[in-house]
């Protein structure tokens, strides 16, 4: 119970100073570096998180449910690290292919490098989660945010430079994950890296990338859906960016209070279906949900009431002309909490095809009506696609969800009657 309970407090720290950590950023980027700077970073850095999901392939979900024990943590890593030359690749030929100049493919490039080494640690952060160490993970992540986060400060009020700002972070990453991620896996699991291992690893790595492809693909999915609309407000209304990232603010934050509740449970959520205890399987969901929807009506009302106010004396700047706008976005933001806490549930249930086809083609109709509004409605075009697609994932999420339950609460009073 101890251990559950310093699990609880160092995850929920780190995710909390993980997830604060750019729109923190964006606040000091606007205010030190002005308003064109805080929306190129806020474009690079949604766009970074894109290419993090491909870097994820598999997910910590997957790998911290696979309690059988199917698969080595080596072959895991592996996994990342296959992902992220990908990921290099394909980031070098996304800017070269939209013409970025040479700043915003650099911020784009070291953001991206950032994500890569967020995505190695993770499956680090899953061989202590099995191990039931998450705290660890906890206090890296507290680690990293607070000395990045002070590293960024002095060298962009040294240089007024946000790329070598973000250098600075991405070093810091780095210096910790050798000198603090690895030492603590090492001491839980022996992760040997002589060349027969690594053999097997890569070995392991290509059937996990095979059967978690589902999982990828997913993944990808929801995180694209979520930057849609941004790109296309970039391509039509660039000089909206910036605002657009401040008022997304609210779904970095309801995002980080999904994995507060979601990661701790994991472990737990999946053994609990492994041994078919469904009820309580169920109830805990609906905990979850109940704490989500209240979350969720609180954003909605404090973002109508004082939203826009907090947001000017935050940043310092005026968006007084997009307070339905800003509405719009959070209630969007509620909804998009829901999708994600469905999506790792059918993760940890193994249910994929169905949230496949529910993603993809969300995310397609996405683009096309993004097309059609977001040129001539600008802003309001953009939140209006974003609000309209979380509900819709949202309401076909549920009934596979509910459908699944159903299915497996069936299969267990078949083997009960046995």
């Amino acid at each position: 119970m101890q251990s559950k309970k310093k699990d609880y407090i160092w995850n929920s720290l780190g995710s909390l100073l993980q997830s604060a950590i750019s729109p923190v950023l964006l606040i000091v980027i606007t205010r030190l570096n002005g308003i064109d700077d805080s929306g190129l970073f806020s474009f690079a850095i949604s766009l970074s998180v894109v290419f993090w999901a491909v870097s994820l392939w598999g997910g910590r979900t997957y790998q911290a449910s696979d309690v059988k024990r199917e698969f080595c943590s080596g072959g895991y890593v592996a996994v990342r690290f296959v992902a992220s030359l990908i990921v290099a690749v394909s980031a070098v030929v996304f800017c070269v292919l939209n013409g970025y100049n040479a700043t915003k493919t650099g911020l784009i490039m070291i953001l991206v490098a950032f994500k890569i080494l967020e995505s190695i640690a993770d499956s680090l952060y899953g061989v202590l989660q099995i191990h039931r160490k998450l705290y660890i993970a906890g206090i890296s992540l507290t680690m990293k945010a607070i000395l990045g986060f002070g590293v960024f400060i002095v060298v962009d009020i040294v240089t007024k430079n946000v790329m070598y700002g973000t250098l600075a972070i991405l070093l810091v990453n780095a210096l910790i994950i050798l000198l603090y991620d690895v030492l603590w896996v090492r001491r839980v699991e022996a992760i040997a890296m002589n060349k027969k291992f690594i053999k097997e690893y890569a070995g392991q790595a290509v059937v996990i990338m095979k059967r978690t492809s589902a999982v990828f693909v997913v993944m990808f999915l929801t995180m694209f859906s979520l930057n849609i609309p941004r790109y296309f407000l970039d391509k039509s209304h660039p000089d909206q960016i910036g605002y657009f990232g401040i008022m997304a603010m609210p779904i970095t934050l309801l995002g980080l209070f999904i994995s507060f509740i979601i990661q701790p449970n994991v472990v737990n959520l999946s053994e609990l279906l492994a041994k078919g205890k469904l009820k309580e399987f169920a109830r805990i969901v609906g905990k979850i949900n109940q704490i989500t929807f209240g979350m969720g009506v609180l954003s909605v009302v404090l973002s109508y009431l004082i939203g826009v106010w907090m947001l000017n004396v935050i940043f310092g700047i005026n968006i007084n002309n997009f307070r339905l706008d800003l509405t719009i976005m959070v209630i969007g933001a509620a909804a998009n909490a829901f999708v994600s806490i469905y999506v790792n549930l059918l993760i940890i249930m193994r249910r994929f095809k169905g949230q496949f086809y529910t993603l993809l083609l969300t995310d397609i109709l996405a683009v096309v009506v993004s097309m059609c509004l977001i040129e001539r409605l600008a802003m309001l075009g953009s939140v209006l696609v974003f609000m309209l697609i979380s509900f819709l994932q949202l309401a076909l999420l549920l009934v596979i969800y509910k459908r699944s339950l159903k299915d497996a609460i069936i299969i267990d009073k078949d083997k009960g009657e046995l």
